[in-house]
């Protein structure tokens, strides 16, 4: 086996007709790097004159002037010689001043259901052991987000219309999403000029959960790179839908009290009436207090935004923010039913939500992100992870001890 450059379109022919594509792996991807100013290629491995697998792979700078050579999800390969192509690695990438390959393939180990149930996938298993055995070393199997990519995403496989895709979301979720449409949350889809409100409020989630996020230059190449596999999501609120909405809940309420009042002239007047009539004024003072809050509101007031990427039959929710003062009314339930409804009228196949983590710790302060994400379906996705092969080992020893003092891994 031997490695070599590539052109683009030798590249993605050959990363179509696989089923390990990706976002990740997509010549847009490809492209976003190049305009980042990333040393960057893309390779094809050959089994005598057969491409039997590709990658693009980005040149981290490590060390002043070495290099990990990152294959971002892994060699769209089917990794069944790895002897060989492991020595095609170690051949190509040592005259490159590389100290480490890494990879993180998109080769699926696990898949839990709605109720966490694991299903492991025995040859991946296999394929993780045999890595192992031949030298390329596992990260392990972390539960969070220490690796270069997730090991943990949330995917949602699209099955028809959106009536037959509600039903398996959760009695929550639809919940949710009644509750989101009822306060006036709406959806616009915005530009490339819309990039300043979706960063603000990218900034602020951002700033929330104590990560630093990017600028608008980079979503500006991440439009020029995607073009029209990307769409930005804005949510906002109709001040006018909300307050109809409350002034008509108001009035039910109203009817209903007076039935209660009724009742109560002519009834015994005993613990059930009484819990009744409680119930709907603390209903009447909330929604009340809720008009009262709304009368101060801009017509139009964007609370939240989203940046979805689509590629090959996946749609990905790439980016999201909100201001934290309006979570109340639930821009995620909105978002998302109009990612999964574009993603239908699509024909796409999947909808991918990203990174999760900790999914069994009910303690973690992102569980509730990922309680969201789940509550609409489909399956929590474990990646087999990620793995390092020593391109010069005197150099990697050293790099992992300066990384290890240094708090990283």
């Amino acid at each position: 086996m031997i490695l070599k450059k590539i052109d683009e379109k030798t590249y993605e022919d050959f990363v179509e007709n696989s089923n390990q594509a990706s976002m990740y792996q997509s010549i847009s991807w490809y492209k976003l790097k190049k305009e980042e100013g990333k040393k960057i290629e893309l390779l094809g491995l050959f089994d005598e004159d057969n491409l039997v697998g590709v990658s693009l792979v980005i040149y981290l700078r490590v060390l002043k002037k070495y290099y990990i050579a990152y294959a971002t999800r892994g060699f769209v390969y089917d990794y069944k010689d790895i002897p060989n192509f492991k020595k095609a690695l170690i051949k190509y990438f040592k005259k490159k001043k590389v100290i480490i390959f890494r990879m993180d393939p998109n080769i699926v180990l696990a898949k839990y259901d709605k109720d966490l149930k694991k299903e492991e996938i025995l040859e991946s298993r296999q394929l993780l052991e045999s890595l192992k055995y031949y030298g390329f070393r596992h990260y392990g199997y972390n539960m969070a987000f220490e690796t270069m990519q997730f090991r943990f995403v949330h995917k949602l496989d699209l099955i028809g219309n959106w009536d037959e895709q509600k039903e398996n979301m959760s009695k929550s979720t639809r919940k949710n999403i009644e509750a989101a449409d009822f306060k006036g949350v709406r959806i616009r889809r915005g530009t490339e000029k819309d990039l300043d409100i979706a960063c603000k409020f990218f900034d602020m989630s951002g700033s929330r959960k104590h990560f630093q996020g990017f600028e608008r230059k980079y979503y500006e190449k991440v439009f020029a790179a995607f073009g029209d596999n990307i769409t930005l999501y804005i949510a906002y609120i109709d001040k006018k839908i909300y307050m109809s909405n409350l002034e008509s809940r108001l009035k039910e309420i109203e009817q209903e009290l007076n039935i209660v009042h009724d009742k109560m002239q002519h009834d015994n007047v005993g613990k059930k009436l009484r819990k009744e009539e409680e119930i709907l004024n603390n209903s009447k003072e909330k929604y009340l207090q809720e008009l009262a809050d709304a009368k101060d509101m801009a017509e139009k007031c964007d609370i939240a935004a989203m940046i979805t990427i689509s590629a090959y039959d996946e749609v990905v929710s790439y980016v999201s923010g909100m201001d934290n003062n309006y979570r109340k009314f639930n821009p995620k339930y909105v978002m998302y039913p109009a990612m999964i409804k574009d993603a239908i009228a699509s024909n796409l196949k999947t909808v991918n939500f990203l990174g999760v983590k900790n999914i069994f710790d009910k303690n973690d302060p992102d569980y509730g992100m990922y309680e969201v994400k789940r509550g609409f379906g489909g399956n929590t996705i474990e990646y087999i992870g990620e793995f390092d092969l020593p391109i010069k080992k005197c150099l990697y020893i050293v790099y992992k001890l300066k990384t290890k003092l240094k708090g990283g891994k």
